[in-house]
């Protein structure tokens, strides 16, 4: 191949006027190239470095926040009414009090002076919802139709299958004197073991079947004016 010469025009050996030489400092100065589009220095470039990653992590915030705010069910603790109205309206009977109106329900009865709310939820899976618990009216003892299992009046188990007692959800008393039901705080009940037949007698004759009850849900309004 025959030696066209050099490919840099800058190279003191392409004399591109016959062989005379200028005294032109001829040295070549490497210059940064920017290529197309922003210089990553620019102003907006450094910006965006730093609004885009807040950007993704604010979307990520509200994302979270949407999503535990729609798993979370609000207050659980629900103001019943004034104690001496609640205690005046269970004292010959137990009455149910669902939370919104739907489940978890307890039964709100007044034993040995207190003020119990058992779970309308039996301790086997069979004995669900608001009728999952019912009360037997000539012996005062709770029982569930779908298993047999029988419980005293203080909720205490006294004939299975059900494992354990019933369970009890927490009340207390605020200043202004109401009766309050955490739903969200319950206590299980004692196993069969632990009570081992140390229940209270009936009220009366028991329930082989436990008899639909028509107006189980408290209305202390009705009961004030009765």
């Amino acid at each position: 191949m025959a030696d066209d010469g050099p490919l840099d025009p800058f190279d003191p050996r392409f004399d591109v006027r016959g062989g005379e030489q200028d005294d032109v400092d001829r040295r070549r100065q490497l210059v940064e190239t920017r290529g197309p589009g922003t210089h990553p220095d620019d102003g907006k470039v450094r910006v965006l470095r730093v609004a885009i990653p807040l950007l993704a992590i604010a979307a990520v915030g509200v994302i979270v926040a949407v999503f535990f705010s729609g798993l979370s069910p609000g207050g659980s603790s629900v103001v019943i009414g004034p104690e001496s109205q609640v205690r005046a309206a269970v004292a010959d009977r137990p009455y149910r009090y669902c939370f919104n109106g739907t489940n978890p329900c307890a039964w709100l009865s007044e034993v040995d002076g207190r003020i119990l709310a058992f779970n309308t939820n039996g301790p086997l899976a069979e004995e669900f919802g608001r009728q999952g618990v019912g009360w037997c009216p000539s012996s005062g003892y709770y029982g569930a139709n779908s298993t047999g299992s029988v419980w005293d009046q203080e909720g205490r188990i006294v004939r299975g299958p059900a494992p354990r007692s019933l369970d009890q959800f927490t009340t207390s008393v605020d200043p202004e004197g109401n009766l309050v039901v955490h739903f969200a705080s319950l206590s299980a009940g004692l196993a069969d073991w632990q009570v081992d037949g140390d229940v209270s007698p009936p009220d009366g004759p028991l329930c082989d079947e436990v008899p639909f009850d028509r107006a189980p849900d408290l209305d202390l309004g009705a009961a004030a004016g009765d």
